[in-house]
């Protein structure tokens, strides 16, 4: 992986020797100061560089309208680019190739979105079935969200079913060939698309198309398919031509941006926290617990590159200033939706909406982590949720004191949520 360090998008002037480096990332610093990351992956027979670049201006323009978000260019060969025979590789081992890239050398960013154009649509959703099949959950999680332009789902009719056993091409454009049909597959099962769906059983990558009205190689249905029709933008355009905008006004450009936009935006909060609040007896005992929880989001952010936490007592320094208690659990729900994590901190048994924020928390998919002097002190249900994961979504941290609670969250440092990805983790 290569970087490119300006205030400017620009090209490397070496980039026709970089065909073996499959990404290259343009940042503004050195090291980044973003945490998100746009990734733009060409199509058949396409190139991320020079006069001939997929892309036109594209990226340029985004980095110019997001200056907080670093902007990636994937390489892999296709078409000519396979004349080198021991080069070239089939689209499944491409696959893999990206998703080692997403896994490891990309870790720090929080969020990526994926834009793919053509083929390099499929080769983004091949990535993401890949990480799911290795049960690579902290990389999937990172998957900030999915731009397919002019992509074929469900492969291209135009191509002859003989050239499949010439060309990898061929064989992943197939239509309703052996890996579109496996891909697709398992976004049915695993995936939801949808930014405002929150659900144990599928990881949420949400999901946009755009579709070229001129396009003569990709039909409305597989450019489409599984995607409401408010998730599908049709401009006009050929199959080449949407993904170069002429300025920053052409609808494709500026629906994607939104997009972007959008799946960046997701997660408001990098941790929302329940503490008990009302069921404490008076003003002493809960100014005791709110700063022993302010000294949490302290340590988080400090020590655990969590930037962005949400405590409804942050500005609460009192009983008499709480909400009404319905008022109060709808935006706290509002705000757990807009978090990626979870935290309990629960160190004496109360009757508290903690609990039932901590059920809700476990019915949105989110990491947990409870935070308590005795694990006898919560409810069964919540007690058993950490042995009811295999890649330990939920985990109980027994501290004595809050000093032994803040030592032990520190340690984690920045991978305090990540999931385990093995059984035996």
């Amino acid at each position: 992986m290569q970087t490119m360090v300006g205030e400017r998008f620009t090209e490397p002037t070496n980039w026709t020797e970089l065909g073996e480096e499959p990404l290259v990332t343009h940042q503004r610093t050195s090291p980044t100061k973003n945490d998100k990351l746009v990734i733009f992956v060409h199509g058949l027979g396409g190139s991320r560089y020079g006069n001939s670049t997929t892309w036109g201006r594209f990226p340029q323009f985004l980095f110019e309208d997001m200056p907080d978000v670093d902007v990636g260019m994937y390489q892999y060969r296709t078409l000519f680019g396979r004349l080198r025979i021991t080069r070239s590789v089939a689209l499944e081992k491409e696959a893999q190739v990206f998703a080692d890239l997403v896994r490891d050398p990309l870790r720090g960013y929080k969020s990526v979105v994926l834009i793919g154009h053509s083929m390099g649509g499929l080769l983004c959703k091949a990535l993401i079935q890949r990480l799911l099949e290795a049960g690579s959950r902290n990389a999937v999680s990172r998957i900030g969200g999915l731009i397919l332009m002019a992509t074929p789902q469900l492969g291209v009719l135009r191509i002859p079913a003989f050239l499949s056993f010439l060309s990898y091409d061929a064989r992943a454009l197939r239509a309703h060939g052996e890996l579109v049909t496996r891909i697709n597959r398992t976004f049915e099962d695993r995936v939801a698309l949808d930014e405002g769906v929150f659900t144990l059983r599928k990881v949420t990558i949400p999901t946009w198309a755009v579709e070229g009205v001129y396009d003569l190689w990709v039909d409305p249905l597989s450019s489409g398919i599984g995607l409401a029709s408010s998730r599908r933008k049709v401009v006009r355009g050929s199959h080449t031509s949407i993904v170069k905008p002429a300025d920053k006004q052409a609808d494709a450009y500026s629906w994607v941006r939104e997009r972007v936009y959008i799946a960046m935006q997701r997660f408001k909060y990098d941790v929302f926290i329940a503490a008990a609040m009302a069921g404490h007896e008076g003003d002493a005992e809960y100014q005791q617990s709110r700063s022993e929880v302010l000294a949490l989001i302290d340590t988080l952010k400090t020590k655990c590159n969590c930037k962005s936490v949400f405590y409804a007592g942050s500005t609460i320094t009192s009983k008499a200033e709480f909400e009404p208690e319905a008022l109060a659990l709808v935006s706290d729900l509002q705000a757990m939706r807009e978090s990626r994590s979870f935290i309990l901190y629960y160190p004496t048994k109360l009757p508290s909406s903690a609990l039932y924020e901590a059920g809700w928390a476990l019915i949105l998919g989110k990491p947990s982590i409870y935070i308590v002097r005795d694990k006898a002190g919560l409810p069964f249900l919540l007690n058993d949720a950490s042995q009811a994961f295999l890649e330990r979504r939920v985990r109980v941290f027994e501290c004595p004191d809050i000093n032994r609670a803040l030592a032990e969250v520190s340690s984690y440092g920045g991978d305090l949520f990540s999931y385990a990805e093995n059984a035996g983790d």
